[in-house]
């Protein structure tokens, strides 16, 4: 990942795992733009099924959200 203020460029890597948790196919250009996708995951995920599987999993998409400085 490749950090420079408020934008980003994630790796091929790090990009693969942002589409399989968020389900967005286009690279985030920004923390913000990074950090909303994996809030509305994991918003999809707490709407589906409240239950404790459903809450793990939401707790590991907002993990990977990145602190904006």
């Amino acid at each position: 990942m490749i950090k420079m203020g408020n934008h980003l460029r994630l790796t091929p890597d790090e990009l693969k795992a942002f589409r399989a948790m968020t389900g967005v196919l286009k690279p985030p250009r920004t923390i913000g733009e990074h950090n909303a996708a994996l809030e509305k995951a994991a918003s999809a995920w707490r709407e589906e099924d409240e239950g404790p599987a459903s809450r793990l999993l939401q707790a590991v998409l907002l993990a990977e959200r990145i602190r904006e400085e």
